[in-house]
């Protein structure tokens, strides 16, 4: 019997392989034969034996089809005796040819070529009826020159498992982008905590480069709760980075932020990640990937609130208020963005916690204003006064339990927006 692990193939053989026997059981044949492999590797268009018969005039395609339409005029009713992956005498002595012709050039493992030559020296009746219309030469198949050269299938194996592992590696390695922002921040913190008078450019820079972790921790959160729930493209995208760059867009990223910084001093995390919902396994946890941005933004509030909820004499920031002013502005920063972002409105978190659980029906109602989400927003903060009032009521409440003073926020945003009187 002869010895047919998978690293004497060479990927297109192996696969010629599998595909033979799919085909004998197709025929309902009780054995896999010459002729079974030999309709599979003509089928193996990037293999060396298509590429070969190419060059000496032959048509592949035809000659495949002849074979099958063959096998499927001559079917046997065998029942559970089909073909179970047994191979004939015929297709034996094919193989033992094969591996002849591999050794003789020194491979390892058999090709395509190797193959045909083995069928061709080993037909079953069936296949040596077709072989004498088709007048196939043994001899050129076997030492013409071939443009396609086969890789071994354990190596390409090996290769794409490498390879997998490299883009996992990358795919959660931090990027060098991030580790620069949060290396600037502290140092741009460190500066800010030891001079006495610090000028208001230094708290710009500081606190804007906390924004812009904070906004990377928003996305990350998404990401890797979408990654938790099934869908792994965010890793392909580099999400899981926690570069900014990979979630920048001009209008959410940019612009519509700004406004709203300069505006009225709110937190509007401007990132976009684009998640598969359809990959996530559950509502629950479609839910949970729109609660993980805001819930980044809780911890690092909590994180950078920390010394004033285990402080609780305000007369330790005096000393240093342009320091302990910056970090009070980016707490403000991350409970606008956690009391904002948490709004049933589209376009925000909120809305998409809730989306998952609602009918369709009133998806299909709200369809219209899906792309206007933001719009809505300004219009509500500017036109409803109940609305911006339970906004800035619920932001103020959570900042007073965070033992931070509005004064040292509101100080903070003046020395922040240097440039105006």
């Amino acid at each position: 019997m002869v010895n047919l692990t998978s690293d004497r193939f060479s990927v297109q053989a192996l696969a010629a392989l599998q595909l033979a026997s799919r085909i004998a059981g197709r025929a309902r044949a009780p054995l896999i034969s010459s002729g079974h492999l030999m309709a599979s590797v003509l089928q193996q268009r990037d293999g060396d034996a298509y590429g070969v018969l190419v060059a000496l005039g032959h048509d592949p395609v035809s000659m495949a089809k002849q074979l099958v339409d063959l096998f499927g005029s001559r079917q046997i009713i065998l029942g559970h005796n089909a073909a179970q992956g047994q191979l004939d005498s015929s297709l034996q002595g094919a193989f033992a040819t094969s591996f002849a012709e591999a050794e003789a050039v020194g491979s390892p493992f058999a090709t395509t070529r190797d193959l045909l030559v083995g069928v061709l020296d080993s037909p079953d009746h069936e296949l040596a009826e077709l072989l004498a219309v088709w007048q196939i030469d043994r001899n050129a198949v076997s030492q013409a020159p071939v443009s396609v050269y086969e890789l071994a299938a354990t190596a390409v194996a090996a290769q794409k498992q490498q390879a997998r592992q490299a883009k996992a590696r990358a795919g959660w390695r931090i990027s060098p982008i991030f580790l620069g922002l949060l290396a600037a921040l502290l140092a741009s913190g460190a500066w800010l905590y030891w001079q006495e008078d610090a000028h208001p450019i230094a708290v710009f820079i500081f606190v804007t480069l906390g924004w812009i972790v904070s906004l990377a921790l928003h996305e990350f959160g998404h990401a890797v709760t979408a990654y938790w729930g099934g869908d792994y493209s965010v890793e392909e995208r580099g999400y899981l980075t926690l570069n900014p760059l990979k979630y920048t867009h001009p209008l959410l990223s940019i612009i519509m932020p700004v406004i709203f910084l300069l505006l009225g001093g709110i937190g509007l995390p401007g990132g976009a990640v684009y998640v598969n919902m359809g990959a996530i396994r559950t509502r629950g946890m479609q839910s949970m990937v729109a609660a993980a941005g805001p819930a980044a933004n809780a911890i690092f509030a909590a994180l950078l609130a920390l010394p004033f909820l285990l402080n609780g004499d305000s007369v330790f920031y005096t000393d240093r208020p342009a320091f302990w002013s910056s970090i009070a502005l980016l707490v403000f920063l991350q409970i606008t963005a956690i009391v904002l972002n948490l709004m049933p409105i589209p376009g925000l978190d909120g809305f998409g916690i809730l989306a998952p659980w609602l009918p369709l029906s009133v998806h299909r109602m709200l369809a219209p204003i899906y792309s206007f989400g933001f719009l809505l927003l300004i219009f509500l903060f500017w036109y409803v006064d109940a609305f911006s009032q339970f906004f800035w009521d619920a932001v103020w409440l959570l900042i007073l339990q965070l033992n931070i003073l509005p004064d040292l926020v509101a100080f903070g945003f003046n020395l922040y927006r240097f440039w105006m009187p």
